[in-house]
């Protein structure tokens, strides 16, 4: 019932306003105007500028590690190693 009464309202709003359902051909070259500049922008923009193709290798230091140990006095060792 419900639906039935939307799209009866649907339709009633479609018949009174006929110009709201149709478009224009000027409205719809300005449409695909405005679009197609948008597109370019943001294409451009996504895209970033142009690069030669060139890496930068960042080289690191070694790691260094540290351990360090504990016995106590039953004889058990205990270690704990750090990485830097």
């Amino acid at each position: 019932m419900r639906s039935s009464i939307i799209g009866l309202a649907a339709m009633a709003a479609l018949f009174a306003l006929p110009e709201i359902a149709s478009a224009t051909d000027a409205g719809a070259a300005a449409g695909a105007t405005t679009g197609a500049v948008a597109g370019a922008v943001v294409g451009g923009a996504t895209s970033g500028p142009n690069t030669t193709g060139t890496v930068i290798v960042e080289e690191r230091p070694p790691a260094t590690r540290e351990q360090t140990c504990i016995q106590d006095s039953l004889g058990n060792r205990t270690c704990k190693e750090v990485v830097r």
